[in-house]
């Protein structure tokens, strides 16, 4: 295959686009599968404390940036940046696997890092969503967009 992929870098491309779409959602199936809820409930007091400890930190990280370049809709983009979901999922399935951390701590990790993802979204989507007429400021409104050649580039 190596000859072949070296000689049709497209199809090595889409083969891995394949691989990755097919993959992923059994990764993050087996991840959930793992979590306990009765861990989840006995440990809402630290799910709440990480939770927070997590999100102050990137809103600190992310919101000057945004201040400074995109204005009016910094809040919004530092809700959405605010998330982390893959890399704390791996990194955590990775630790529950080589017996780093126990089960308990594996939901409580993987809880917050679901959480951090999904309850910042909600909010953004629902008190920060920019403004739809002013969301291409840039672009001529008489222009309409390129259409997708047939070859599929």
């Amino acid at each position: 295959m190596s000859d072949a992929f070296n000689t049709y870098r497209v199809e090595q491309q889409r083969l891995r686009v394949v691989a990755f779409a097919l993959l992923t959602p059994f990764f993050f199936l087996k991840a959930g599968m793992s979590v306990s809820v009765s861990a989840m409930a006995a440990n809402l007091g630290t799910i709440a404390l990480l939770f927070g400890v997590k999100f102050i930190a990137k809103l600190v990280g992310v919101y000057p940036f945004a201040r400074r370049y995109l204005h009016g809709d910094a809040w919004f983009t530092t809700l959405l940046m605010s998330t982390g979901l893959t890399f704390g999922t791996i990194s955590s399935t990775y630790g529950l696997n080589a017996g780093l951390i126990t089960a308990d701590q594996f939901t409580v990790l993987l809880t917050v890092v679901i959480a951090t993802a999904i309850l910042p979204t909600l909010v953004a989507q629902r008190f920060f969503q920019p403004d739809a007429a002013n969301a291409n400021v840039d672009a001529p409104a008489d222009v309409a967009p390129a259409p997708l050649s047939e070859g599929g580039g």
